[in-house]
């Protein structure tokens, strides 16, 4: 009796932990939260450390707020996606297939329309993680089935380490928060 047991809340804990991903992703309609972000070099020297905020709504619709050191916008509204660097005034159109190997391809796009999702693979301080099968060796992070961490490997061979706090599901964002409001002397790219 004790071993069925055992076995049965082993089994409901594999399956718990392997739908973390999905039950996340699929839980909102709007999401808001702070981030620290820092870039480490394949020798584990800090390279770059820049903090800010998020703001996300279905189905489009992303502002990554880096606000220091340098204030930097990734802006998307629908298809356009904008770079706007406020410190050497300039604003850069990108083509919007550009983040199907980012964080924010997964956000876009609701697990129940997606291959390959990640899975669970382990713990690791307090940290489930659920590593892509991408490229970039993208790992989610969840604590308490909520996100804490992204990491992954950009094309120099440097480790991206994102942390989350004060994450908010279904937070009220008002509707002009995604607009590209620009000052006139910025130069535009596209």
């Amino acid at each position: 009796m004790n071993k069925l047991l055992i076995t049965l809340f082993i089994c409901y804990s594999s399956y718990a932990q392997a739908n973390t991903f999905s039950q996340f992703f699929n839980a909102f309609e709007t999401l808001s939260a702070n981030f620290a972000q820092q870039t480490i070099s394949e020798s584990s020297a800090l390279l770059n450390h820049s903090s800010g905020y998020l703001l996300f709504k279905r189905p489009q619709q992303f502002i990554w707020q880096i606000e220091k050191p340098n204030q930097q916008t990734l802006l998307l509204n629908n298809k356009q996606l904008w770079l706007v660097d406020t410190e050497l005034e300039q604003a850069s159109r990108k083509d919007v297939s550009t983040i199907k190997n980012t964080p924010l391809y997964w956000l876009i796009n609701r697990p129940s329309h997606l291959k390959n999702l990640p899975t669970y693979s382990h713990t690791e301080n307090g940290i489930d993680w659920y590593p892509s099968h991408q490229a970039n060796k993208l790992n989610f992070g969840f604590v308490d089935k909520k996100l804490r961490a992204i990491t992954l490997i950009n094309p120099l061979n440097q480790t991206i380490v994102v942390q989350f706090n004060a994450v908010v599901l279904n937070a009220d964002i008002a509707e002009n928060a995604f607009k590209l409001n620009l000052p006139k002397d910025f130069d535009i790219i596209q």
